[in-house]
């Protein structure tokens, strides 16, 4: 449907995008064998251990930088329903949940971390994110910070002696 606007006397014609545009989902095609979250099937010490559970795959890295996830169990264990300390059912609606997040970097779906800034819309993949010069702190909450607000961040950690991993 189209709307027209009276300016300065002409009609302007406007077009909503999404009309008469056939409606798909995008699919996120993951290479067999590769993780759920990231979509790699490289071991890197970034990327943690690829662990199996419930025929999906995910680095373990990966599971602890995404944002929609908190880690129930510190035991780091891994049992029926968790995998180091993550609900199963709460992996599988991140993986969900990241279809619709567009990576800043590669520009493919499935971006599951996030700059933990508020104000921040920029979501990754892990390997992308520090591909794009960010970071996640692998303490605490494992927060993540993209390019734009990972200077101060960078600098204390580096201090500290923590190694930082680049793809």
């Amino acid at each position: 449907m189209s709307r027209n606007e009276l300016a300065g006397g002409r009609a302007i014609q406007y077009k909503n995008w999404g009309e008469g545009m056939p409606r798909r989902k995008s699919r996120v095609v993951v290479p067999p064998g590769s993780c759920a979250l990231c979509h790699k099937t490289e071991n890197h010490p970034l990327l943690g251990d690829l662990l199996e559970k419930n025929d999906l795959k995910f680095h373990s890295n990966c599971i602890f930088a995404s944002s929609g996830l908190y880690q129930e169990k510190t035991d780091g264990r891994t049992n029926r329903e968790y995998i180091e300390g993550f609900h199963i059912e709460a992996i599988q609606r991140e993986i969900r949940r990241g279809k619709s997040l567009l990576c800043a970097q590669c520009h493919s779906p499935g971006a599951c971390v996030g700059c933990v800034v508020v104000s921040c819309p920029s979501s990754f993949h892990l390997p992308c994110l520090t591909k794009a010069g960010g970071i996640t702190i692998f303490e605490g909450p494992f927060p993540s910070y993209c390019k734009r607000h990972a200077p101060k961040q960078v600098s204390l950690f580096v201090a500290q002696g923590f190694p930082v991993y680049k793809m």
